[in-house]
């Protein structure tokens, strides 16, 4: 299978709504943002083409071809009458039977909201999801593959070949993408997903035995209604920029599982039972749990308790957050890392309680190892200290399995994952990098994060077309384990969508505006330490129309130290003091004296600079991008730092108490950083901690 690495760029949108009330906007149309009259609209493309007539029926019934009458930019994955009547014939339906409900589903689950050619779909694997969701709004899986006649083709969730010779057939409004068959999104969920491949079957009982499976079948909160809120909130960012952000379209559930198959199993561990599964677990979490050991809850009998052995085993691999697709387990597209020095790397908790497991896509050449570069691998750390190779995630199952469900998705994985001593003390003993994007599950499940073209900063006003991309607001409990106030001031708490020329480390970020008070509860840390917690952001000083304004900071309602100030940036006389601050560069980086002294500067006040191994660039090129260590504007800030035990909750609270404007002020949270004492507080012989 062939392997394509592309750029995916979303084209042409509807036009920008704009504010005459703000004098900063232009009441004219962005020439990009329409079309000249040149051809066929998408309705007309159905309707005249006779081998597309029933699928234009079911379009007609579903109540779209009007819209598809009009501007838009639509992807149209097209069936001919011949791949609908042999989906038809499969189903025991015909024309005359297919309710309107049917259609709806069939029609919606063919057409995306966004142009893709051929070119724009994929990513770097042969496996990957299409950025943007279909109308029904689920994923459609992209594989690459090779026709008959050697020709490069895309297979649309498993098994609708688009035609090369038809591909890319472009319309006013759209791109028509004739497919060899009928494209379904499965309606199961992902327990009945896996229970349906028999090769995991082992895992399936287990999942049974424990009733986790139960949990697994959550899919929507119903009670959430988006129209509860405001329909979008116009707010003003960065000191100038003028947004909107909408809340939620629905607050779905979801799920992600990591399994191992039954021959796997059977080879590394002689396990062909659920019992010898059960004996295995115990091997693992009698060492890391030795309190539960002879409590009754323990045994064989009992294995729906949450301090059972093999509960616990099956729980460590599940996440309670739907990642969308293999191409979303780490960020996607890897923006804004320098993937030559560094993995792109993301941590999620487990549904075993207090525990996360590191996810990163292997592709720092010098570790590589024997391992697949590209690929994802789970609690890996391989490095000049350790060989740990981890648990590598399988791009692809069998062709005859779905394994995106409607509530998640699940992966094989080539090993077991296990909350071991290992884990706990060599994988997790390091310095924890978090997106603030990945701290909230809801985010990844209702496909929020990353979304849109980050290539493209359109600095809209007021804009409703969302070509680029949605910012979100979070109403008040749509978040688990957050709080956040705004004393009815008008103040939001923002997920602010990626573009790849901001000085945030993904390029998308969140933050808090007006006179608020947020709180929510951190990552787990995996053992007893002190521990720094560290706030990455892009401090903004008055020269630049600063907006970002002072908050104190609490830990488990303590407050902590004297309130920060986001509008210093780490070269100002308050942070740096007297001496000049100096450019950081390779050369510089090598001089030990010299970046011993930066380094003991900024940390006696608090702050380290951004990682040397994140950059920003408009096109998300590493070569020309700017680092953060360079910038006094891209800084990280300790909170706090505080003797922390494993197993239990902990909240970090910020509260504006900015004194000017202080209702137009806001909070910028771009990433956290969980750094145990064993890290930052190496400096025996000349050691530092790394500046990556």
């Amino acid at each position: 299978m062939k392997r394509i690495t592309l750029n995916i760029l979303f084209l042409l949108g509807l036009f920008a709504i704009v504010t005459p009330t703000l004098q900063s906007c232009n009441d004219e149309p962005d020439g990009d943002n329409f079309y000249s009259f040149t051809g066929q609209m998408m309705s007309e493309y159905l309707t005249s083409n006779a081998q597309y007539s029933q699928f234009a029926t079911i379009v007609q019934r579903a109540g779209l071809m009007e819209q598809l009458s009009a501007y838009g930019h639509y992807t149209c994955f097209v069936p001919s009458n011949d791949a609908i009547n042999i989906y038809l014939e499969q189903k025991g339906k015909s024309m005359e039977t297919l309710t309107d409900a049917d259609c709806d589903t069939l029609a919606r689950t063919h057409l995306v909201n966004v142009m893709y050619s051929i070119s724009e779909m994929g990513g770097e694997s042969s496996t990957s999801v299409l950025p943007t969701q279909n109308m029904m709004r689920r994923n459609l899986q992209i594989t690459h593959d090779i026709d008959g006649n050697g020709n490069s083709v895309v297979i649309v969730n498993g098994n609708s070949m688009v035609f090369f010779e038809h591909q890319d057939d472009s319309v006013e409004n759209g791109i028509m993408q004739p497919v060899s068959a009928v494209i379904e999104n499965s309606t199961l969920s992902v327990p009945s997903l896996m229970d349906k491949n028999e090769r995991v079957q082992i895992y399936n009982e287990a999942l049974k035995a424990t009733k986790l499976a139960e949990v697994l079948e959550a899919y929507k909160d119903n009670e959430y209604n988006p129209n509860d809120y405001e329909e979008k909130i116009q707010y003003m960012t960065g000191g100038s920029i003028y947004e909107v952000a909408n809340p939620p379209d629905e607050k779905l559930y979801g799920f992600t599982a990591f399994l191992v198959p039954d021959d796997v199993l059977e080879r590394k561990y002689r396990v062909t039972d659920l019992r010898g599964l059960y004996d295995l677990a115990c091997r693992i979490y009698d060492e890391m749990y030795p309190d539960d050991v002879d409590k009754p809850e323990h045994d064989f009998d009992h294995l729906d308790s949450p301090i059972n052995p093999l509960y616990r085993f099956m729980a460590y691999h599940l996440l309670d957050r739907n990642v969308q697709g293999y191409n979303y387990l780490t960020v996607r597209d890897d923006v804004g890392v320098v993937t030559t020095l560094v993995n792109p790397t993301d941590w999620y908790t487990t549904m075993l309680p207090y525990t996360m497991i590191k996810v990163e896509k292997l592709m720092v050449t010098k570790w590589i190892a024997s391992d697949v570069q590209g690929d994802r691998y789970i609690n890996r750390r391989y490095d000049d200290n350790y060989h740990e190779r981890g648990v590598h995630v399988l791009p692809e199952v069998e062709s005859e399995y779905i394994t995106d469900g409607n509530n998640g998705v699940y992966f094989y994985i080539d090993d077991i994952l296990k909350f071991d001593a290992t884990t706990r003390d060599v994988i997790d003993n390091c310095r924890i990098r978090m997106d603030f994007s990945t701290i909230f599950p809801e985010i990844m499940t209702n496909n929020i994060r990353m979304n849109g073209n980050y290539t493209k900063d359109d600095d809209t006003r007021y804009d409703d077309s969302y070509k680029y991309g949605k910012n979100y607001f979070f109403p008040a409990g749509y978040l688990k384990n957050v709080k956040f106030s705004d004393n009815n001031t008008g103040g939001h708490f923002i997920y602010r969508r990626p573009r790849a020329g901001y000085y945030s480390m993904h390029g998308d970020e969140m933050i808090a505006n007006g006179v608020f008070d947020l709180e929510f509860e951190i990552p787990p840390v995996p053992f007893e330490s002190d521990w720094q917690i560290r706030l990455g952001f892009a401090p903004m000083d008055a020269s630049q129309g600063a907006s970002r304004g002072i908050f104190q900071i609490y830990f488990d309602d303590k407050a902590q130290g004297i309130p920060l100030n986001m509008d210093e940036r780490i070269n100002s006389a308050a942070v740096y003091g007297a001496a000049s601050f100096p450019t950081y560069d390779e050369d510089f980086r090598e001089d030990d004296e010299r970046r011993a002294s930066d380094f003991k500067i900024l940390k006696n006040k608090g702050y380290y600079r951004g990682p040397w191994s994140v950059f920003h660039d408009g096109n998300n090129n590493m070569n020309t991008g700017e680092r953060f260590a360079r910038q006094p504007s891209t800084v990280r800030k300790v909170l706090c730092t505080v003797h922390i035990k494993p197993g239990e909750p902990h909240r970090l609270r910020i509260r504006n108490v900015s004194t000017f404007r202080a209702k137009e002020k806001e909070a910028m949270l771009d990433y956290l950083e969980l750094v145990p004492k064993s890290v930052y507080g190496v400096t025996d012989g000349g050691m530092a901690e790394d500046d990556l």
